[in-house]
């Protein structure tokens, strides 16, 4: 999955209502697995024939990732060969709407070259959501990620998190929470805005950093900066069920808002009645 990231983000306004979480129902469960099934099988066909034979395969028709800017994979890999690298990865985390069709996966991927392969392996993170229609297949809607210089998570075991099911749906969607999550950084900062806005879970991923996993670890991680920059949203999706969505776009100099230092995938959860980050990834733009 793609590698690459640096430096904060942000975009958001009010979300919420009030809510009381009901008891974690089975099915859930079973999707969160299920999920992880499709990103191992993925990861799988990816090693075994190669990577843009798997990519073609796994991503949905409108599905994007980060090519010098968000591009439609199908459409981006129609014309091209197979890159000479074999790209492995594993789940290590998913989780997915209480409605069951929508979802995110993350995890550690590694790339060694297949004209030298006892040469060190490239390592980072991914991040994909992933969705589903009608009980049909897992197809990749959003593939993002970050690199890092040593290997981190390849021994984590998997954690497929059940979704809890609402009693209250939030007022306000993703953009909403988006335009407020913006709002508070650019008043105080972006660190006051995480921390104000970010799940106790939440993931935190920058370039050349190993992932920050938890809120307190993204507030305390290099990666965080307080720096204020222009955040463009190219498009939020939300579960039916509206419990969980994301977010995606772009960020650039406040001075510069047209010309993007590099691009974002935020996913949210509805939890305890606030809409809450639950997994923050920033990609930069390829040097000029």
């Amino acid at each position: 999955m793609a590698p690459t990231m640096r430096i904060a983000l942000v975009i958001a306004a009010l979300a919420a209502a009030g809510c009381a979480q009901q008891p974690i129902q089975p099915r859930a469960m079973d999707d969160a697995q299920s999920l992880a099934a499709a990103e191992t099988a993925f990861a799988a066909q990816s090693v075994r024939e190669d990577m843009r034979a798997a990519f073609l395969a796994h991503f949905a028709d409108d599905g994007v990732f980060v090519r010098n800017g968000w591009a439609v994979a199908k459409e981006s890999l129609a014309t091209q060969a197979a890159p000479p690298i074999v790209l492995d990865w594993r789940p290590v985390h998913t989780e997915v709407a209480a409605s069951g069709e929508l979802g995110l996966s993350t995890g550690p991927w590694k790339v060694s070259g297949k004209a030298k392969p006892e040469a060190p392996p490239a390592f980072g993170q991914f991040v994909s959501v992933w969705r589903r229609e009608g009980g049909g297949p897992w197809r990749v809607a959003v593939d993002i990620g970050i690199a890092h210089p040593q290997s981190a998570l390849w021994d984590e075991p998997l954690a497929a998190l059940p979704s809890a099911a609402q009693s209250a749906l939030p007022a306000g969607g993703i953009e909403a929470a988006e335009l407020d999550f913006v709002a508070d950084a650019h008043a105080a900062s972006p660190r006051s805005a995480y921390a104000k806005h970010g799940s106790e879970r939440m993931r935190f991923y920058r370039n050349d950093l190993a992932p920050a996993l938890g809120k307190g670890a993204a507030l305390a991680s290099p990666g965080m900066t307080d720096e204020k920059l222009a955040w463009v949203l190219d498009r939020t999706e939300i579960a039916r069920s509206r419990d969980f969505g994301y977010a995606r776009g772009s960020y650039a100099a406040l001075a510069a808002p047209q010309k993007p230092l590099g691009y974002f995938l935020r996913v949210w959860r509805f939890e305890r009645g606030e809409w809450r980050i639950v997994m923050d990834v920033t990609n930069p733009a390829p040097k000029a």
